[in-house]
């Protein structure tokens, strides 16, 4: 056993971020950690790492654990030596040294010369630069860059390739899935099944915990829940035992209820009081005694009913969790609008007077939901740029008459000029009522005061906001920049739903696989400048 936590919990101040955390992970398991955001997915991680002491319970690490996080670190020279292990390269430089030592010709060069050459060949050291190297391309870095000259997106992968080159027994990757194309997450879950190492995944990637998980652990509401399976497995899985809760529920409440109302009846008839005067005379005593009796036989009754219902309550049946995360408004249709949406004849699009896509030929029509799709730095974000009309461009671009427009960037670049949540979503939709904007800002976990600024928001607050304005679109054309971008898992599926449910049409950029695979009704693959379209399943 690599890892095992027992009876974990942390707190910050008064506040409990999970409790109760059980955990074991073996050799070659690997398990996707998921929950919504806030929900402690990192902390647990950093528990695991041995980065932080949990409050109560105990981490029992067995070797070494590796550990993403989500935060930049500090990363300086060369980007060979940024994911050289510092173990190796202090062996390195030991051998370096030791070769040099030499030509002394004494025995106790020799000595110390074979010892440092034993231990650079027992950490890898010879092979070491073709296995960085070919870690680095299948990230899409150069292993002769230099690292202070990496985009952020780069650096991310820097230190991803850094970590999958680093020696250890138990790897925690936080979001190791961001900022990868497609190709390079395919080669991540290839390496990720080869290895004999423990893994645990937190990730919003449905697709990539779906082909590298076997086990699937929720922190919810404070609580590890582990099932068994991939992503979709454990899903469905959970499901079924809400199923099964709802039913346990439902019986419990009705016969509640019934043991309530008879508890009620029982005692109304104890409290009826004798009618002395409907019983003669040398009737009375007997009257007063039966009466008597009576009350006691109903006030029994109705106390053995409390009983029975106290042990009913006893039992611990909870009621489910109500997670509401869609949105269902009675807002009017939406206009069809256009039968031609976009026409794109030889299209040219530039970047600071560069061309960044060439020939693009499209016609989107009316109801169709096309995704971008392309390794990263292909021109995806530059084609919705230019439609937007915040690129210049060459050749003919034509939307259709009369038609609404709305977008959504990767980080809310659409929200500048919106001061207030209210702002924003009457932007989206003038003809919201006061009562509906406080339904939409409960359904998705926003504050709940309408005045509330935007740029106080969080960054997966502001997200959710975007997704909150797409709810309520009456536009007639959505186009939308990696919509998943700092959305959790329920979230992605809320988003998923909305798509779906959208009347217009949709033209989105994603690396979010899934969703792709199960919104668009066509895919346009970017690449070198170039654009490529054709139907989902013939792309797949």
């Amino acid at each position: 056993m690599q890892l095992k936590l027992e009876q974990v919990a942390r707190t910050y101040g008064d506040q409990t971020v999970f409790s109760g955390v059980s955990l074991d992970l073996n050799s070659g398991e690997r398990l996707a950690l998921i929950g919504e955001n806030g929900s402690g997915k990192t902390t647990l991680l950093r528990l695991m790492a041995g980065l932080e002491a949990p409050d109560s319970g105990t981490v029992t690490l067995e070797g070494r654990a590796a550990l993403l996080e989500q935060q930049d670190a500090d990363l300086a020279g060369s980007l060979l030596s940024a994911v050289t292990p510092p173990e190796l390269r202090r062996a390195g430089a030991a051998f370096q040294w030791a070769s040099a030592a030499l030509s002394e010709q004494s025995e106790a060069a020799l000595n110390a010369f074979a010892s440092a050459e034993e231990t650079y060949r027992h950490l890898g050291g010879y092979d070491f630069p073709a296995r960085a190297a070919g870690v680095l391309a299948a990230l899409g870095l150069n292993p002769d860059a230099w690292a202070a000259q990496l985009s952020g997106g780069q650096a991310r992968r820097l230190m991803l390739a850094r970590l999958l080159l680093a020696p250890a027994e138990v790897y925690l990757l936080d979001e190791p899935t961001n900022h990868l194309d497609a190709p390079s997450v395919a080669w991540l879950e290839t390496w990720i099944r080869q290895s004999p190492a423990a893994f645990v995944l937190a990730s919003h990637d449905r697709a990539f915990l779906d082909a590298v998980a076997t086990r699937t652990a929720e922190l919810e509401r404070g609580h590890l829940s582990v099932y068994s399976g991939n992503y979709t497995a454990a899903m469905r899985e959970k499901a079924a035992l809400r199923e099964a809760q709802e039913r346990e529920f439902g019986a419990y409440r009705r016969k509640r209820a019934a043991l309530d109302e008879e508890r009620r009846r029982q005692t109304s008839k104890g409290a009826v009081g004798e009618n002395r005067r409907r019983a003669r005379d040398n009737d009375k005593f007997l009257s007063s005694f039966k009466t008597g009796r009576a009350q006691q036989v109903h006030s029994s009754r109705a106390r053995a009913m409390q009983k029975q219902i106290d042990r009913l309550d006893d039992a611990g049946v909870e009621k489910p969790f109500d997670d509401r995360r869609t949105l269902h408004l009675d807002l009017p249709p939406t206009a069809l609008g256009p039968l031609e949406v976009l026409t794109l004849r030889d299209l040219t699009v530039e970047r600071a007077g560069q061309a960044v896509l060439r020939g693009v030929n499209l016609t989107l029509r009316r109801g169709e939901r096309v995704a971008l799709t392309g390794p990263n730095g292909g021109g995806k974000s530059s084609l919705l740029g230019a439609v937007l009309g915040r690129l210049s461009y060459h050749g003919r671009l034509q939307l259709g008459h009369g038609l609404s427009l709305a977008w959504a960037g990767q980080h809310g670049e659409e929200l500048p000029g919106l001061d207030t949540l209210k702002d924003a979503l009457l932007n989206a939709n003038t003809a919201l009522s006061l009562h509906q904007l406080y339904a939409v800002l409960a359904g998705l976990g926003l504050p709940a005061d309408p005045s509330t600024p935007v740029a106080s928001l969080s960054g997966g607050q502001r997200t959710r906001l975007s997704l909150a304005r797409l709810s309520v679109t009456r536009a007639q054309l959505l186009l939308l920049d990696e919509p998943t971008n700092h959305l959790d898992l329920r979230a992605i599926e809320a988003l998923e739903e909305v798509l779906l449910g959208f009347p217009g049409t949709l033209l989105f950029a994603s690396h979010d696989r899934h969703l792709v695979e199960h919104v668009a009704t066509r895919r346009l693959w970017i690449e070198g400048g170039r654009v490529e379209g054709g139907q989902v399943s013939e792309l797949e």
